[in-house]
């Protein structure tokens, strides 16, 4: 089987070689009698030729090409060198320099109200973000993107935009959301019979499955998607999809098989030069060692992984770079090198997460204090005003006594008059302080609410003792399909309000919703010592609640529930949006105990119920895998 796809391989790359020499000897000749406003469309062309086999000329030419458009003003062709030269620095896993690139070429098509170019470029810049562990910024170029291609009424870009938020989804690890993303890209595409498309949704579908410890699933759409690929001979794609083949082998433990797989792809990602993927397959290739315990060979492949991560700055690699060699450390019992690259790990995974509450928390204060100036300003006008109409009453008065009079008494009437307003303006601040106080206790915790309007800032904290709750309702997107859009909003309004006032009463606190899941916590940001017990106790009133209400409701709605009690860091997240948000290895537990439940019921994680058993009628449910974290014990509360 490798023997059959390493020829076929060979055989492409030999054929596609033979042509691109023969389309770059052609171009050469055209450049050197060209005129200078057709040079750049021929500088791209062998920017585009020499793409995979020569990557450094082929940026030389697009640069040339840019350099050139931009002297003779051709902004369409500047864009679309930057587009290229931001495209190969993706090819090579170089985000940082890709970055700035795709920023220049979407300011240029922009410029031009290229819609199409727009969205294009913003799903590109969105790749780039997610992978360089950005995923607020990568959600909000996409979901742009998404509203400017349904604006379009484009469903190829349509197709693209919702992939790419699965995507997100994905690493995110909202895979119900994830899901319903990439079945409708599938769908789109299918419909434009893209074959390349296709592939990818399939790929993706794949993805979601995996993560969700579905692994039979995963190698079935896997294997479509890489049967696609091969007819089209889509190398990188290929590429792709037998690393994907590995992970699900090595989830299904067939070790032998998910290696030949990893080796076949990585042999490709190097010939493609795409350093940022043979990070990736290496970080998988020594996983597979460390679970067949042999340590020798998965340490070579972790320090190579390490290298080129590094290089491409890509932190989310280094991270679970650094969580391998913590497992390959305390397998052999070597628990303080263990303990220091999880340390490492830790500080990547923090680092990610401060940058993104800093930028937030930077500009809530730059916007909290142009507003404060903006009023202050608004006050002294007023007082000028009234300086300059006192001013010329006196000098009127000087001229004679009766309009002095005239004007004194006119001046009382205005003095009295600008004070009314002055009082209006005072009390119409401190009302819209009140409203602004409030909304920002709507959607803060009361101590976060209080730091920000005390210093204009709030910090980020790790808190120790936290149970987390997570929930999402069971069937949501095939009986969303079948109900209008307002009576469906009316009936997650209804029940989430519900939920809101059942963990209220039980001291707890509500982050947010996504979608049709719900998450809250208890023991944060205030300490409470009976974190787990609130929450369970509030879950089972949930369903008590769920339970009541389908009995008297055309509507039948049933949720999953999963609780875990670990750390989590809380802060104020969001750029455009200032959200407070949690984050942390005990919320992803959390929701794969609600994905590992049943309809109606209430799972929890050891941790949990070591603090619970005793108040509560619990079902043991055995060991269960859990992606991320091997298996696990879990158990039913009994409602």
């Amino acid at each position: 089987m490798m023997r059959y796809l390493l020829l076929i391989v060979i055989y492409c790359c030999t054929s596609w070689q033979v042509q691109a020499e023969q389309t770059l000897d052609s171009l050469q000749q055209q450049l050197v009698n060209a005129k200078d406003t057709d040079k750049p469309v021929l500088l791209l062309k062998l920017a585009n030729t020499l793409q995979y086999s020569d990557a450094e000329q082929a940026e030389t030419y697009a640069l040339q090409a840019k350099h050139l458009a931009t002297q003779i003003q051709d902004f369409t062709h500047a864009a679309e060198a930057a587009g290229m030269q931001a495209q190969l620095r993706t090819q090579t896993g170089d985000f940082a320099k890709a970055q700035p690139l795709y920023e220049e070429a979407l300011e240029h098509w922009k410029a031009l109200n290229n819609e199409s170019k727009i969205v294009s470029t913003q799903l590109e810049l969105g790749n780039v973000y997610w992978r360089m562990g950005d995923y607020d910024k990568a959600l909000t170029q996409c979901y742009d993107a998404l509203k400017r291609a349904e604006a379009l009424n484009d469903n190829a870009l349509i197709a693209d935009a919702v992939h790419q938020l699965g995507i997100i989804n994905d690493l995110l690890g909202n895979y119900t959301v994830a899901l319903e993303h990439h079945h409708r890209a599938l769908e789109l595409r299918e419909a434009l019979d893209d074959k390349e498309g296709i592939a990818d949704s399939l790929n993706n579908i794949g993805i979601v499955h995996y993560f969700s410890g579905k692994f039979k699933e995963a190698l079935e759409n896997y294997m479509k998607s890489l049967d696609i690929r091969r007819a089209i001979n889509d190398a990188e794609g290929i590429a792709k999809s037998l690393n994907n083949v590995g992970l699900a082998f090595k989830g299904l433990k067939q070790y032998d098989e998910a290696l030949s797989y990893f080796e076949q792809a990585i042999q490709m990602r190097e010939k493609l030069g795409d350093k940022y993927e043979v990070a990736n397959i290496s970080n998988n290739i020594a996983d597979l060692y460390n679970l067949k315990k042999d340590f020798d060979a998965a340490t070579p492949y972790l320090i190579h992984a390490l290298q080129l991560a590094t290089e491409t700055d890509s932190k989310e690699l280094v991270r679970e770079n650094y969580e391998l060699f913590s497992k390959l450390y305390a397998a052999q019992n070597d628990f303080h090198a263990a303990l220091a690259y999880y340390k490492l790990s830790t500080e990547v995974k923090d680092s990610i997460l401060n940058e993104q509450s800093q930028e937030a928390i930077a500009d809530m204060q730059t916007k909290y204090e142009t507003e404060k100036k903006e009023q202050q300003i608004a006050l002294q006008q007023l007082a000028l005003n009234q300086q300059a109409l006192l001013r010329n009453s006196l000098m009127g008065g000087l001229f004679f006594i009766v309009i002095l009079a005239f004007v004194m008494f006119n001046r009382y009437r205005f003095e009295k008059k600008t004070n009314q307003k002055l009082e209006e303006a005072n009390n119409l601040i401190s009302l819209e302080k009140e409203k602004s106080d409030q909304l920002l206790l709507n959607i803060l915790p009361l101590r976060v609410a209080n730091d920000l309007k005390e210093t204009g800032k709030t910090e980020p904290e790790s808190f120790e003792n936290v149970t987390v709750y997570f929930s999402d309702v069971v069937g949501f997107t095939d009986m969303s399909s079948q109900l209008e859009p307002k009576f469906l909003i009316d009936e997650l309004n209804d029940i989430f309000t519900a939920f809101d006032n059942i963990v209220e009463s039980h001291q707890c606190e509500r982050v947010k919703t996504i979608g049709d899941a719900y998450l809250c916590v208890c023991g944060m940001p205030t300490p409470d010592p009976h974190h787990a017990q609130n929450i369970v106790r509030s879950a089972t009133e949930i369903i008590q609640y769920m339970n009541e209400r389908n009995q008297r409701s055309d509507i039948q709605w049933r949720i999953r529930i999963g609780i875990h009690t670990g750390s989590v860091v809380g802060g104020v997240v969001g750029v455009k949006k200032y959200i407070y948000d949690v984050f942390g290895d005990s919320i992803n537990t959390a929701s794969r105990m609600e994905s590992n439940s049943e309809p109606m019921r209430i799972n929890i994680s050891q941790t949990t119920y070591e603090l619970v058993k005793d108040q509560f009628s619990i079902t043991p449910r055995g060991s269960m895998f859990v992606k991320g974290k091997g298996d696990m014990n879990m158990y039913f509360v009994d409602v």
